[in-house]
């Protein structure tokens, strides 16, 4: 046996129940969207907040950072400083007889048996040339080496010795003669030699300004 529902209700009834249904439907849509869209706001307000947050922090480091480079470019100003002054006294010193250089070479050639009562240094001319390496055929002045030894052997060693030093050219001998200091024996010698553009400061090796 079959069952039938019969609606008694109006139909108007009905259509205002599934209308209120319909708009009930649409309501819960609408404010779960808006709930969706405060979500996505939210969050989306959050991560706003924290970049700019990282903006102002990137910000005050690159201040510090500019203050520090402004603070280290007064060093970079001194040593351009340091470098111009540097360039100018090598220009205005690089045809100064380096004296330090022809003493110490002196002090290595000479014998052990074999002494200097007497040193004098005449400069009789500024080097012609410029530049590392360049020479002159005119001697910027000359050297007389007053000494003493024990033998014309010893004299003839220390002219041979003399004339390997690079700054001195001309290893000339004057006087060569016996004498006697007390009781000992001895040869008194004088000597000379002319001094090169190797005696320059331009020329010499690791030229830089030392003493």
């Amino acid at each position: 046996m079959t069952t039938r529902r019969i609606n008694l209700l109006p139909p108007e009834r009905e259509e205002r129940r599934r209308a209120r249904q319909i708009t009930t439907t649409i309501v819960a849509a609408g404010v779960a969207l808006l709930v969706l869209l405060g979500l996505v706001y939210a969050a989306e307000f959050v991560r706003l907040n924290g970049q700019k947050h990282a903006l102002e922090t990137q910000q005050a480091t690159n201040a510090s950072l500019q203050s520090q480079v402004a603070q280290l470019s007064q060093f970079q100003q001194l040593e351009t400083q340091l470098q111009g002054k540097t360039t100018l006294l090598n220009n205005l010193t690089e045809d100064e007889v380096r004296w330090s250089v022809i003493l110490a070479d002196v002090s290595l050639v000479i014998p052990s048996d074999t002494w200097l009562t007497n040193f004098t240094a005449t400069v009789t001319a500024a080097g012609t040339q410029s530049g590392p390496g360049a020479t002159s055929a005119t001697p910027l002045g000359t050297i007389q080496l007053t000494g003493t030894t024990f033998s014309h052997l010893d004299v003839a060693k220390w002219l041979t010795r003399l004339a390997g030093v690079d700054a001195f050219t001309n290893t000339y001998l004057s006087l060569s003669s016996k004498s006697v200091i007390g009781a000992t024996n001895v040869v008194e010698f004088n000597s000379s030699v002319q001094i090169s553009d190797q005696a320059l400061r331009r020329n010499q090796p690791g030229a830089e300004r030392q003493p």
